[in-house]
């Protein structure tokens, strides 16, 4: 048994009156997939049912239990129709950049069935994007669900696919130059009401925005790693950000079934202002040889009862990209506690990045 928000898909296994995250109506759910075994057409408007001819279905589970579900498409006796699927919607969205963050946020929106136009730089990448958003979904759904989902794909080098997008979203390197690179590219193309949004970890929305033809369109959306698992997604707000940019980006977070939390532009937000420097202060232990990685790590496990210690995690977040953060917090902060560590340097510099390479502060093996 299960207890669904009609609104934003959040579901308990206990009775709930309203969402808690959206306050809409809960319906209680037995089962997700079910069968149509009998329809009727309706051309009589009701309440949440206005538009007509709207078809009354009755759907029947694998035991055998029968429901009463409206909706605006007609099915077929036979056709199978599963409740957790999103509604079907009519906003466009755009990825730039198919690093692990690019692939994994278009493999979760396609997988909420968004039309989503990927941006790649070559050609020949198309193949391998495809091969690598389709092993994302796969672990999580059908291959029916995977069929439908990947409709909702499209992959393509140029800027002008992406001038119909309702919103746009920019997962490219931590690299403010090439960031307002992209926002000064699709200025050009899209029309004044797209959203630019950026899944940067703690660049400054404000120095992005300036790059664009629409700074109150333009907002952070910091998904976190792995995108499937991480509910929080952090709407960074720059200074010209208009509340209907904030409130259309809050309504897509809801909608994808993730939390959202605004907040105001500063280097490295929230998570990451909270994250990083605790990661820098492990090495710094570890460097001064106060305790090994291991019993640093284990220490942040069993004595702060965190999932993950520092090492860890900054493996599977990747050295080069912690570097980047505490680069930007100790140049926008003049705060020589930010700085990173030398050991975190010599890493970088020789490549080893974590579990992505191999090798990081651990031993990963081939990775991939």
């Amino acid at each position: 048994m299960k207890y669904c928000c009609t609104y934003c898909n959040k579901c308990w296994n206990h009775p709930v009156e309203k969402c808690i995250f959206c306050g809409n109506e809960i319906t209680q759910i037995k089962e997700t997939q079910y069968k149509v075994v009998g329809f009727s057409e309706v051309f009589i408007p009701s309440t949440g049912n206005e538009k007509v001819p709207y078809y009354v279905n009755i759907l029947e589970d694998g035991k055998g239990d029968k429901i009463i579900k409206k909706s605006f498409e007609k099915y077929e006796i036979g056709d199978t129709i599963d409740l957790m699927e999103d509604k079907k919607t009519d906003m466009t969205i755009g990825v730039i950049g198919t690093g692990l963050m690019g692939i994994q946020i278009a493999s979760y929106l396609i997988q909420y069935h968004y039309p989503t136009t990927v941006k790649t730089r070559a050609e020949e990448n198309a193949s391998v994007i495809l091969s690598r958003i389709q092993k994302q979904i796969s672990k999580r759904l059908t291959q029916d669900q995977m069929k439908k989902s990947l409709k909702n794909l499209h992959i393509t080098t140029k800027y002008e696919d992406l001038a119909h997008c309702d919103i746009i979203i920019e997962a490219v390197i931590e690299d403010l130059k090439i960031k307002k690179e992209i926002f000064n590219n699709l200025s050009k193309i899209c029309g004044p009401s797209t959203i630019f949004a950026s899944n940067s970890s703690s660049l400054s929305i404000d120095d992005l925005s300036i790059a664009s033809n629409r700074p109150e369109k333009c907002i952070g959306m910091h998904f976190f790693n792995p995108v499937h698992r991480m509910d929080l997604v952090e709407v960074v707000v720059g200074k010209s950000t208009s509340e209907t940019t904030i409130n259309t980006i809050k309504n897509l977070v809801i909608k994808l079934n993730k939390r959202p939390i605004v907040v105001k532009n500063s280097p490295g937000y929230v998570v990451n202002r909270l994250l990083l420097p605790q990661i820098n202060e492990a090495i710094h232990l570890f460097e001064n040889g106060v305790a090994s990685k291991e019993d640093i790590d284990n220490a942040t496990k069993l004595g702060l009862n965190h999932p993950m210690g520092p090492f860890e995690l900054a493996d599977f977040i990747g050295l080069d990209i912690c570097l980047s953060i505490l680069e930007v917090l100790h140049r926008e902060l003049h705060d020589p506690h930010y700085k990173p560590a030398k050991l975190l340097y010599d890493l970088v510099n020789q490549r080893k990045l974590g579990f992505k390479s191999g090798e990081g502060f651990y031993l990963y093996g081939k990775v991939g």
